[in-house]
Parts: C-alpha cells; structure tokens; sequence
C-alpha cells in the first residue's frame, strides 16, 4: 500500500499542476515592483520640479533687490529664505523632506546661488535596497554684464510748476538710486541729463556746438540742412543754432557720468518755466550718447560705438504736455520734428522710453510713436505713477537673467 502511495520520479517530474499560480505569483511581485518604483518616480519627480521652482523664484528675487541696491547682503539672503519658503508651500504638501537654503551673494558679480537639497523616502523601492532618493538643486540669477549708456530728455518748462516738478525730480532720482546703487554695481552705468523747455542750456559746450557763434552759457536750438534729424557732430553747416532772447532755462546739460551726487545735485535743483522745443530734448538726450559726439564731451563722458556688443544705450523722453517751440522754418513743427529725431536714434539701435506725465491726448499719441514700442511707453497720471514708470525702466535696463 505504502509503495503504491509513492509516485515514481519520472511521474512526479511531469506533473504540471499548481505552475500557472507560481508564474503569476512570481509575475504578480514584478508587476508590483514596477509599480512602486513608478509611484516613488512620480514623487521623485514631484519633490524636485517643486525644489527647482522655489530655487528659481528665491534667486530672481534676490537677484532682483541685489540689483535695487537698496538691501545688504544679510538682507538679500534673508529675502531669498523667505521666498524659497513661500514657493516651497505652494503646491500642497512635499514627498520629502527639505533642508535649509544655502545662499550665496557676491555683490562684486552680482551674482546670487542658491543650493537647496531634498530627501525623497522610498516606498516599494525599498525592496530593491533604495530607502530615500537625495535631490540636490543648483539655481543662479546674475546681472547680464552690459554695460548702460542712458541720456534723460526731461520737461522742465512752466507747465511743470509747483507738484508735477517736484514729482519730477523724485522720480529721476529714483532712477539714479536704482541704476547707480551706493553698494556698486558690476556694470558699467553712466546717465546724461538732457533737460528742456523752450530751448536746451549746453552750458560750457555751447561755444563748441554752435561753431563758435555762441559764448559758453548760451542756449541752442535746432540746426537745418540735411543732418538736422540726425547726431552728425557740430561742426559747419551742422553746427547748432544759438539762441538770442530770454528763453534759456536755468537748468544745464550733464554729459555720461557716473556720479550719483553730480546727478541727484543737478535734479535737485531743477526749476520750471518756459515753453515746449521737446524736439531739442531728444535730440540732446540722442547726443550725450552719441559716439559721434565723443571729440565733444571729455574723456569720463565719451560714449562707446553703437555696435561694441556689450552696452545697452537708451533715452527717456518725458514730458507733460504738447511740443509747441520750433525755430527753423522748413524743419517743420517740433512734434514733427521729434518724430524725426526718434525715427534716426531708433535707427541706430537706440532703445527710446516715452513717459506721458498728466499729458494730453496728442502727447500721448506722439510719445508712443516716439517709442521703442508698446513696452517702452509709459503713461502716469500721477506722481506716484511717474515714479513707477521711472523705477521699472531703471528695473528694465538693469536687465536681469537665470543663468542655470
């Protein structure tokens, strides 16, 4: 009996019941394997988009008040911090876990780094002897290293009196902060001051410009002849017209410089009075950047060729009213003129910004056709909107980038 109980080995060998549930069993642990490492993917995944987002969004803000200039370093990193913080948050709660930021400023590059790591925790994948994934991000905002040439067409003519000129002269001082930050900048950055009202007060170089028929401290107007819409240098035919009478305002022309006090000490004192030759504002905001006028200005002011690769030139036209002033007959009006003189230093690369400041209609209109386009052109209804206007051209021009 008992050895009739006992299969032989070849029987045993050929017996196939039970192989299916194996297979699927050993097919079910694979399937299951693949699955969770699918899941722990997905949460890997998850965890560094977020970390990289939080990373990106720090940097561009720290970057951004580096370049404002107004925060030390303690300050930038902890601003950073904080916005690492708030887009680490958004989102829903992390797979993983996160360690504190290192941040790094160099203010000599302008420059900031950001390097955040986060833990992932395994699930399935534990099995195949994968507890946790660690996820480092690497996320850096510089400075984009242009160096920025900047002459300011601004209005300082009677219709500016009283708020609308003090609103003024905080908001070109604004720029300056901005663009010329005390802590330094990695760039090179110089600003020409261009103001005007019935005519433009070249100061000291008025005798140069006129071809020697005006004294240092006579006003100018617009020049004729075929260069009269163009930066030909001063000279001959292309000398500038000198003005006789009283409408010379008091304020004066600053070629390039760099020196905030120069430039904050100028704005301060501008005053208002006379009538509109907006015309002669760009012009003379086109010329203190002009290579063409390098033989003109002195050594610190002379500006950099057009095409030298590295350097952002621009103008700000502002004004509060209508270009009613014209001198030359044939050059037509001083709006049609202006339009001229925006359409030559646009030619040439020259990124021109227009600020409407409580302006009518046909201001409006002309500033926008002066601009470089849509985003170039700003409308300010009041004071505080011009200084906004101000602050994010001087944002614009500083012209940050992600580098990673």
């Amino acid at each position: 009996m008992a050895a009739q109980a006992v299969k032989p080995a070849t029987t045993f060998a050929e017996d196939r019941n039970g192989s299916v549930a194996i297979i699927f069993g050993l097919m079910f642990l694979a399937f299951a394997m693949f699955a969770g490492m699918a899941i722990d993917m997905g949460r890997i995944t998850h965890t560094k988009t977020r970390l990289i987002s939080a990373a990106d969004a720090a940097s561009l803000a720290a970057g951004s008040a580096l370049l404002d200039g107004r925060l030390n370093d303690a300050e930038v990193e902890e601003l950073a911090r904080t916005y690492f913080q708030k887009n680490l948050q958004q989102g829903g709660d992390m797979y993983g876990s996160v360690s504190a930021p290192s941040i790094r400023v160099n203010r000599a590059t302008g420059e900031v780094v950001i390097d955040a790591t986060a833990t992932v925790p395994m699930s399935i994948t534990k099995l195949a002897g994968f507890t946790d994934v660690t996820l480092p991000v690497n996320s850096a905002t510089r400075f984009d290293q242009r160096d920025i040439e900047l002459g300011l067409a601004l209005d300082v003519t009677g219709s500016m009196k009283g708020s609308k000129i003090a609103d003024l002269r905080a908001a070109a001082k604004d720029l300056v902060d901005i663009l010329l930050p005390d802590s330094g900048q990695p760039n090179k950055v110089r600003i020409g001051l261009a103001p005007y009202a019935a005519s433009v007060n070249v100061g000291d170089y008025a005798n140069a410009v006129t071809g020697g028929l005006a004294v240092d401290g006579t006003c100018v107007v617009e020049r004729p002849g075929a260069n009269r819409f163009t930066d030909a240098i001063p000279a001959g035919i292309d000398a500038m017209g000198a003005l006789a009478g009283n409408k010379c305002p008091e304020a004066k022309i600053v070629p390039l410089t760099d020196s905030k006090s120069t430039l904050k000490s100028e704005i301060d004192a501008y005053g208002a009075s006379g009538a509109t030759a907006g015309h002669l504002g760009a012009a003379w905001a086109w010329y203190l950047i002009s290579p063409v006028w390098d033989t003109i200005w002195p050594s610190a002011s002379k500006p950099v060729a057009y095409d030298d690769g590295s350097t952002i030139k621009a103008i700000i036209l502002m004004t509060d009213g209508v270009f009613n002033t014209q001198y030359v007959g044939g050059n037509g009006n001083s709006s049609d003129q202006a339009r001229s003189i925006c359409s030559g230093m646009k030619g040439k690369g020259v990124a021109v910004y227009a600020i409407a400041f409580q302006a009518p209609d046909s201001a409006k209109e002309l500033l926008q056709e002066c601009s470089s386009g849509s985003q170039f052109y700003f409308n300010a209804e009041n004071g505080d909107e011009l200084r906004q206007s101000f602050q994010k051209i001087a944002q614009r021009l500083n012209n940050l980038r992600l580098t990673n």
